[in-house]
């Protein structure tokens, strides 16, 4: 009905509403990719309109609900990362903005996340170098993740079993300046603890 109005009437002066409305509609249906369109054609014809914010807020939550889980390809994840930072940027002092920063978050959260656990893929597998390499992903670009200290850990553990007792020091100490309350700075304790008991021993 909506998709017939907007041919219809195209010099209609509420079109921009309808154009918001049929952008939800499709966002509520869960076609996500239909009601980017929709929100990205509002932002192109009216850019200055008072709703531009929603649009701009639309487009992000739409990449976002479409964003996979955090063992798939990321690509999708990315994308919505970027548009709504645009929405922060280009809105800021808006409730739009806010919310876009919370989605932003959200989503570099599950980018660490699949750094992670690739990282972990490889330690079980005994390649510590290509665990090394995917746990500094973490920690280098996702440092306020809830993933960068277990990271760290990770960088530390994977060093030690290469024999590179050096690098596995400066990351235990990374570790504990940086994360001193995680339960991977915990677990270095405990174990430190538990080499110093053993020595007296």
């Amino acid at each position: 009905m909506l998709d017939h109005i907007l041919i219809s009437y195209g010099d209609w002066s509420k079109i921009p509403e309808a154009r918001m409305m049929l952008g939800d509609v499709y966002f509520e249906r869960g076609d996500y990719l239909t009601a980017r369109s929709e929100y990205t054609r509002f932002l192109d014809r009216y850019a200055g309109h008072a709703r531009s914010p929603e649009a701009g807020l639309g487009i992000c939550k739409s990449l976002a609900a479409i964003a996979p889980n955090a063992n798939r390809d990321q690509g999708y994840t990315q994308e919505a990362i970027t548009s709504c930072r645009n929405v922060v940027i280009d809105f800021s002092g808006n409730s739009a903005s806010a919310e876009a920063a919370r989605i932003s978050n959200e989503l570099r959260h599950k980018l660490a996340e699949k750094e992670f656990l690739t990282g972990e893929f490889y330690f079980r597998r005994n390649l510590w170098d290509a665990s090394i390499k995917y746990y500094e992903f973490v920690t280098n670009l996702y440092p306020e993740s809830d993933f960068a200290p277990p990271a760290l850990l990770g960088v530390y553990r994977a060093n030690l079993e290469i024999g590179y007792d050096d690098l596995a020091e400066v990351a235990r100490d990374l570790l504990l300046q940086r994360y001193p309350d995680s339960e991977a700075a915990a677990q270095i304790e405990s174990e430190r603890g538990s080499e110093t008991d053993g020595e007296r021993g």
